[in-house]
């Protein structure tokens, strides 16, 4: 029977308060204080043939001596790793060459000589010299939806740089074709789902899903998966290309074209005007953005201190002219008409007639290809390129883009530092190139800002990383733990968490990427639809996850982490890499193995416990907001 929900996290919370809890009896002064050890850093991941400077805190004994050993062996030995150094109440671990077989955690123990009863540890992941294992699952949490304990194992064998040529390099894996009989984006959100948490290119996957939720439509327009699925599948193959060309194959889909009223936007006449949605939007939130700023991303500023504005009314009404003239693409065996029948395969089409020829004038700055001036008489499709290439040109596209890429990638709060080194790759990729989203997906990754936490044991900038939104969320769980899935139940389940795949509520997305989390001057989009109630949910679903079901079509063990829940610092140690990159916290650790502790005994109470653990670590903040 499935467990209630809330039985179990009252459970949980009085487990975590009674290992927060303080003794209780005895006269307060008159009892020595208990022998204790304790080594730090506790956790940590040493690469073969590499050093750690473990320390150990002893009270309760004068003047100790303490004797080192690495899995029982006193002072290790070559299989092992080694200590040495040993000097008070310090010593230098090495990790071994090569790495042993099976190559597991190795737990070092600092026991008091006189007493060895009176013991600490450190648990040590020891990687190969390519990557350690935490900086590796940390890089997959960035560029995958979600590390794989396999993906963990090859990155840190062969580092980021052979991961990043080997995904570049992987053909694109694209959504199926919809069934004629499919009425609704139902069927499409499950294989959503299933693509993102399968596919082998991963980090094609997450750049898509990233620039999807910036040239965003919406089912609530776009409501059929045939109207839906081409415009996923530009995405997917455009994702490595370059964004000047992601700008004109978005601009032609005839989904965006339905979403913000492009498609059939007529020429005007006396008494009408062309649309303005799509050339104001594409502007706005795609490109360019509403206010000058600097290569660093800030807003510049005139000189009474105010920003200043990128486009004025007359230029969005040039460029909704520019766009007109378009139409759905024509039917196989069809003759293209002023308004073809709505279809989906392929790009819209331009019917000349209905294409304004006046001069219009754009964007203006700087090295504008003719002052931002469309001559008269150009057809569509010159009036259309020549206005993409104003606005991809304009100064203001780099620091925006990359802005946009790195919060969705890395961290909502990048330095103007790090802002400033992607965007001049969006400028020259080395090449001359502008725009190479291969060269600006690398440099996101392996900006030193990106890569400055890979260590564990160096301190987290507060105002680092993000929130994972509950897609996400969702994906990240099931590839940590293998699970198979159909993708059914779980679209109500990203809804209950304030994400309807494939549903943003309007062209601004789920989340404005300037929001800026209450009572802080911390820019936190993914907290915008963070409540009580998606958060009661995102606990909820991991419950389900963990103790229940996702549904008929889904299913995962954690079988093998019941076993290795006879150790527990063990089992702990390997969940802090695949779930938190080496970075639990000795509290969390402590009140974790309290709530283990307290599961009662019976067949399956390894299987609780490794349970408990998950749900514990998995709806923890340090979990849920990745640094």
């Amino acid at each position: 029977m499935k467990r209630p929900l809330l039985p179990l996290a009252a459970v949980i919370v009085a487990g975590l308060a009674g290992g927060c809890a303080g003794g209780g009896g005895g006269s307060a002064g008159n009892t020595p204080p208990t022998p204790t050890v304790v080594v730090t850093p506790q956790t940590a991941s040493v690469i073969a043939g590499a050093s750690a400077q473990l320390t150990a805190t002893v009270t309760g004994v004068a003047n100790p001596t303490l004797v080192w050993d690495v899995n029982g062996v006193v002072n290790g030995n070559n299989a092992l790793g080694t200590i040495s150094s040993a000097s008070g109440l310090s010593a230098v671990y090495t990790a071994p060459v090569p790495l042993p077989t099976p190559n597991n955690p190795v737990k070092i123990d600092a026991s008091i000589a006189s007493d060895t009863s009176i013991t600490g540890f450190a648990m040590e992941t020891l990687a190969s010299a390519g990557l350690s294992p935490n900086a590796a699952d940390r890089f997959l949490e960035q560029s995958t939806f979600g590390p794989t304990p396999q993906l963990v194992t090859n990155v840190s064998e062969t580092g980021e740089s052979e991961f990043l040529s080997s995904q570049l390099a992987m053909p694109a894996t694209t959504f199926a074709a919809p069934a004629d009989s499919e009425t609704n984006n139902g069927p499409l959100q499950q294989r959503y789902f299933v693509q993102f948490a399968t596919a082998p290119d991963q980090l094609r996957q997450r750049v898509a899903f990233a620039l999807g939720q910036i040239f965003v439509i919406s089912s609530l327009t776009d409501n059929t998966p045939q109207e839906f699925t081409p415009y996923l599948n530009v995405l997917e193959n455009d994702a490595f290309t370059n964004y000047r060309q992601i700008m004109e194959d978005v601009t032609l889909s005839p989904a965006m074209g339905i979403y913000l009223d492009m498609v059939n936007n007529d020429k005007p006449t006396a008494t009408t005007h062309a649309d303005e949605n799509y050339a104001r939007e594409l502007m706005q939130l795609f490109t360019v953005g509403e206010v000058l700023i600097n290569n660093d991303g800030s807003a510049q500023l005139d000189g009474s201190g105010n920003t200043i504005p990128t486009y004025t009314e007359t230029q969005v009404e040039a460029f909704a002219r520019a766009y007109n003239g378009w139409t759905y693409p024509t039917m196989p065996g069809a003759t293209l008409v002023k308004h073809n029948p709505a279809y989906f395969d392929g790009p819209m089409a331009p019917f000349e007639t209905n294409h304004d020829e006046a001069t219009k004038q754009l964007l203006t700055y700087t090295g504008a290809v003719g002052g931002g001036l469309l001559p008269a008489n150009q057809t569509a499709e010159e009036d259309l390129e020549g206005a993409l290439d104003n606005i991809f040109n304009h100064p203001n596209v780099p620091a925006f883009v990359s802005l946009r890429l790195i919060q969705h990638l890395v961290t909502s709060n990048p330095s103007p530092a790090y802002v400033q080194r992607v965007a001049n790759v969006f400028i020259n990729n080395g090449s001359g190139v502008r725009g190479d989203m291969t060269a600006v997906i690398t440099a996101i990754l392996t900006d030193p800002e990106a890569r400055q936490n890979d260590d564990p044991t160096v301190a987290e900038s507060a105002s680092f990383g993000h929130l994972q939104e509950p897609i996400l969320y969702i994906t990240g769980l099931l590839r940590e733990f293998g699970a198979t899935t159909d993708g059914s139940n779980l679209t109500a389940q990203g809804t209950a968490m304030g994400q309807t795949a494939l549903t943003p509520g309007s062209v601004f997305n789920f989340y404005a990427p300037t929001y800026v989390i209450p009572g802080t001057t911390t820019l936190g989009p993914e907290f915008q639809i963070l409540t009580t109630a998606t958060s009661l949910a995102r606990a909820n679903f991991v419950n389900t996850f963990v103790f229940g079901s996702l549904g008929t079509g889904a299913t995962v063990s954690f079988a093998s982490y019941g076993t290795e829940a006879s150790n527990p610092t063990a089992l702990l140690a390997t969940l802090n890499t695949l779930m938190l990159h080496g970075t639990m916290s000795a509290t969390m650790q402590s009140n974790i193995l309290t709530a283990m502790q307290a599961v009662p005994a019976g067949a399956t109470q390894a299987l609780t416990q490794a349970q408990t653990a998950i749900y514990l670590i998995a709806t923890s903040s340090e979990y849920q907001v990745q640094h």
